[in-house]
């Protein structure tokens, strides 16, 4: 008789770019989106506090890559700290948490995003990031 294997883990299959459309709009229905090339072009508006203006973001998704994220409008300050040097918001540290193919935009990255600009605005406020950052001086 032949001995039975343990499971081997299941390779992580990702999330269509069809699927994250969906949960996105069940989530964020003023969310739009776009396929362009091979990526898909989502873009809506957030606001993380009554007084504050309604922020106009993109976020850009290539199968398989890490989700890019940058507010189109109104422009961000000068200074303002965590962008990443081409503008995307730098949304978590990758030495803590990795992106996979296999979570989805509506959970993670789009409150996050509101998140990071409610933190902006404390930041706009009182001239320090209240928010988290594990990698200050790590840069």
């Amino acid at each position: 008789m032949a001995q039975r294997r343990g499971r081997r883990p299941r390779a992580v299959r990702p999330h269509n770019l069809a699927l994250q459309h969906l949960h996105i709009q069940h989530r964020f229905p003023t969310f739009a989106w776009r396929y362009h090339h091979g990526m898909a072009v989502w873009h809506g508006t957030l606001q993380p506090r009554l007084s504050s203006p309604a922020y106009h973001v993109e976020i850009h998704y290539r199968l398989t890559n890490v989700p890019k994220v940058c507010v189109v409008a109104p422009p961000l300050a000068p200074q303002t700290p965590h962008l990443y040097s081409d503008g995307a918001l730098c949304l978590y540290w990758p030495v803590e948490w990795q992106w996979r193919s296999d979570t989805l935009i509506a959970e993670t990255i789009i409150p996050w995003t509101a998140a990071w600009l409610y933190y902006y605005e404390l930041w706009l406020d009182t001239g320090t990031w209240l928010g988290p950052s594990s990698h200050d001086g790590q840069r």
